[in-house]
């Protein structure tokens, strides 16, 4: 049963890689085109160590959408292989292409101080409830709840 699992597993790739390079080769034109629109998506990709790849997920994501503009004008042009050039050849396009990448990389370098202010702010909104609580409890019970003694402690 692993080893069906892991056939599977391995033919996988090789099935989207079937599929994937005719397509490719079929849409030629936009293929080149958002190859090197995806750039830096690729530099994410290799900087990126970690398991999971949030760097490259989230500029890859956001590089796409600048790329959109070069897919546009490509494919308002009709797509052939004349209007590579002229399509990479404009500046809006490499503006919005990176412009996209850079909010990528803003957005998953300006996370963790974004969570941090929303976990401090939820521990102070913890911290106000658990003292309001215990006032209610003092006010309910009376001072020993609290657990503090008024008695100073013996020295030895």
């Amino acid at each position: 049963m692993a080893a069906m699992e892991q056939t599977q597993f391995s033919l996988r790739p090789k099935i989207l890689l079937i599929l994937l390079v005719p397509l490719a080769l079929v849409f030629l034109p936009t293929t080149a085109v958002l190859t090197v629109g995806m750039i830096p998506t690729l530099v994410a990709f290799v900087v990126d160590g970690s398991r999971r790849r949030y760097l490259t997920v989230t500029v890859g994501g956001l590089n796409l959408v600048g790329s959109l503009y070069f897919l546009h004008q490509l494919w308002t042009l009709g797509q052939g292989l004349g209007d590579i050039r002229i399509v990479l050849g404009n500046s809006y396009g490499w503006l919005a292409s990176l412009s996209g990448a850079a909010c990528g990389w803003m957005l998953f370098l300006g996370m963790p101080f974004i969570i941090r202010h929303i976990a401090a702010a939820e521990a102070r909104i913890r911290l106000y409830t658990l003292r309001r609580e215990q006032e209610k409890l003092v006010q309910d019970w009376g001072q020993q709840v609290t657990g503090a003694s008024d008695e100073v402690p013996a020295e030895t």
